[in-house]
């Protein structure tokens, strides 16, 4: 009877510390992945000297194969053409979700986004007549 209730006791933490490192490291990887992702949209946008439709259909298509739901990234960046040596600054949002897979210690789990602003200069040359 004792080890059953120090089975029934302990059960929480046991579960918390067999299945917490997997969600951390989840989180770990998503953030990794939407960072590259935020540089790689930035990068482009300094090319064109712009944020187009076409570069955030692309990302949406990239992070939909990676198994992020579309409908949930925000991309934001300047839509008109920004002159070569100025600054681009592009943003990318994704909501996080739980963090935790129980709340065994009290902290609160407020969701969060993701969100990573880059900044890069403009390589955008308008073309003469």
């Amino acid at each position: 009877m004792k080890s059953v209730m120090a089975l029934i006791i302990l059960s929480p933490f046991l579960l918390y510390f067999m299945f917490q490192p997997s969600i951390d490291r989840t989180l770990q990887y998503r953030d990794q992945v939407l960072q590259k992702k935020a540089y790689e949209v930035a990068h482009m946008a300094a090319l064109e000297g712009r944020l187009t439709p076409a570069m955030t259909d692309r990302l949406k298509e990239d992070l939909a194969d990676l198994y992020f739901d579309p409908g949930k990234v925000q991309l934001t960046g300047p839509t008109t053409a920004v002159p070569r040596g100025e600054l681009i600054t592009v943003t990318l949002r994704y909501p996080q979700g739980k963090t935790q897979i129980m709340n065994l210690f009290g902290g609160d789990d407020e969701e969060r986004d993701y969100y990573y602003p880059a900044t890069l200069m403009s390589e955008y040359i308008e073309a003469q007549p």
